[in-house]
């Protein structure tokens, strides 16, 4: 029995000894990672470093203080991704304002306080009192940077559910809004039958984006539905509608640069709170 038991202290000596030697062989390889995070930090080498502090933690998991140190490091990436993310964002933001301010001064807002959440940037030749006996396509901006396309039908029913735009061989058609679809919305009026269907960014597939590219050449434009109507997109049309996404596009820009920038504050308040 005493050899018996002289041999599990022997064992257990030896393991804890072992376990010693693992555990220090673990924190000289940590500390020759934590090296070089910082080395990949100071040359601004950012994602091999998130790649290797990541591996800190896969790799040493027991090594609470080294892990810390990783932590930190970490801290510091995002410090200072943020604050490059600010430099970039505040340099760039005075002049998309700029852009926007001189689109937009051919437009006109308009919002009616009693049923609109947000209201319309609409471009001068389109404003609605002086189309309402059009076929055309209407386009405009809204305060949440949302594009919206409608074509404008009066005549005949034919009950339309998209629109073709067209330049010779080269096409874009919008999606297809069903009758009893809420966006696609038909009455009559005086004796005359009216069609108005509305498309919401991605809904248009891209057609505002082609009258845009195409606006110098002669646009056709295709209803189709139970019947359909052919005609051409007018000048001042071709032009309102580029003008309205050009603004699209600059409001949407902006947006993004402000949502980046408050991102980027978040994250280094975040930091600052803890440490």
């Amino acid at each position: 029995m005493t050899k018996i038991n002289s041999c599990i202290f022997t064992l257990l000596v030896f393991s804890l000894f072992t376990s010693c030697d693992s555990r220090k062989e673990q924190e000289k390889q940590a500390d020759i990672r934590l090296k070089h995070i910082e080395q990949l930090i100071s040359q601004n080498t950012l994602n091999a470093a998130k790649i290797e502090i990541d591996s800190i933690h896969l790799l040493f998991p027991k090594l609470v203080e080294k892990r810390k140190i990783a932590a930190a490091f970490e801290d510091t990436i995002v410090r200072r991704e943020s604050s490059r993310t600010l430099a970039y964002c505040d340099s760039i933001l005075p002049k998309k304002q700029l852009e926007l301010d001189s689109i937009q001064r051919n437009f006109r807002f308009e919002k009616d306080l009693s049923f609109q959440e947000f209201g319309n940037f609409v471009y001068k030749t389109q404003l609605t009192e002086s189309n309402s006996n059009r076929i055309y396509i209407k386009s405009y901006v809204d305060e949440n940077s949302d594009l919206y396309l409608i074509s404008n039908y009066c005549g005949p029913k034919i009950d339309h559910t998209s629109i073709e735009v067209s330049v010779g061989d080269l096409i874009a058609r919008t999606d297809t809004l069903a009758t009893t679809n809420a966006a696609n919305h038909s009455f009559n009026d005086g004796g005359m039958h009216w069609e108005k269907l509305t498309y919401k960014n991605d809904a248009a597939n891209g057609v505002a984006g082609f009258i845009t590219q195409e606006a110098s050449k002669r646009i056709k434009v295709s209803l189709h539905g139970k019947k359909s109507y052919v005609y051409y997109l007018a000048d001042s049309d071709k032009k309102a509608i580029a003008e309205t996404y050009r603004l699209w596009v600059v409001k949407k820009d902006l947006t993004q640069l402000e949502k980046e920038i408050r991102k980027a504050r978040i994250r280094i308040a975040r930091i600052n709170k803890f440490r």
